[in-house]
């Protein structure tokens, strides 16, 4: 029996920090499927700054040290790291920007900011800013150009990104951070201690539903414009069919967010296989 070919560290990293993207990225060109590694181990390595750190200020240093990184590849040093190192060999190629890549760190201030989002309209905006703008970015690395291509794997990019919102609820809720919306919080009468104590209340499940809603007519929306996108980039907008599956378990859990059967389901991966088979999400 042939060994299993060993990954690299961006793909390991990710494989074990990012699954859904991980499982997704394989569905690209073999030859492509490197560049997404390192996109979205650059991308992990950044969004855990607010969980590896104690003190806001020393998540603003560590977001500083990618900054400075980033201006220092666009003067053409290296440091020698890990994901810096790749990264800088698709910078050199022409295949991202500094600018792209520096709009990744600042996305990632808010979660510095420990403040709850004050309705659907800014969560949007920092869903749109992580989860929309990164699966741009992977779409850039597939081939794919044009507005209207980067409009389509926006849009799945943040149906995606809201439904990782809502698994994530039980993860922020030990942490005591809230991403939910504050006035939807309030119209349903979802308290704080609710979320962070993880009750399971008519008043909970309603604003969870309220969200698979929402969700699932983004996931929707996202699939009216796929033709949109090119079939060679396709895998950047596989992480969509991951979100509806999830949607389903949500559903079948009766709108609890804080059930292991929705947080912590794992990717339908027959209907991601098909899907990434027949270039589809």
């Amino acid at each position: 029996m042939t060994d299993m070919p060993k990954l690299s560290y961006c793909a390991d990293f990710v494989r074990r920090n990012d699954r859904d993207r991980f499982l997704c990225a394989l569905f690209a060109a073999p030859e492509k499927r490197e560049h997404l590694f390192t996109l979205y181990a650059f991308n992990q390595e950044v969004s855990k700054t607010r969980e590896m750190v104690s003190d806001v200020m020393l998540g603003h240093i560590r977001l500083q040290w990618w900054q400075d990184t980033l201006t220092e590849l666009a003067e053409g040093t290296v440091r020698k790291h890990e994901v810096v190192e790749p990264m800088a060999e698709l910078l050199q190629k022409g295949l991202l920007s500094v600018s792209d890549l520096e709009a990744v760190v600042t996305a990632r201030e808010f979660d510095l900011e420990d403040r709850q989002p004050a309705n659907q309209q800014e969560l949007d905006q920092y869903i749109d800013q992580t989860s929309g703008q990164l699966s741009v970015f992977a779409a850039r690395l597939l081939g794919a150009t044009g507005e209207d291509a980067e409009h389509a794997v926006r849009l799945a990019g943040n149906a995606y990104g809201l439904v990782g919102i809502m698994r994530a609820m039980v993860f922020h809720g030990r942490g005591k951070r809230l991403y939910l919306p504050k006035d939807r919080m309030e119209h349903h009468s979802v308290g704080q201690s609710d979320i962070f104590e993880f009750r399971k209340k008519d008043v909970v499940r309603a604003l969870a539903r309220e969200l698979a809603e929402l969700a699932h007519d983004r996931i929707s929306e996202a699939r009216k414009h796929r033709a949109a996108l090119p079939k060679n980039a396709h895998a950047a907008a596989l992480p969509v069919v991951l979100a509806d599956g999830y949607l389903r378990k949500l559903a079948k859990a009766k709108f609890d967010p804080f059930s292991a059967e929705f947080g912590l389901a794992r990717p339908a991966s027959l209907r991601l296989t098909l899907n990434g088979l027949f270039k589809r999400y």
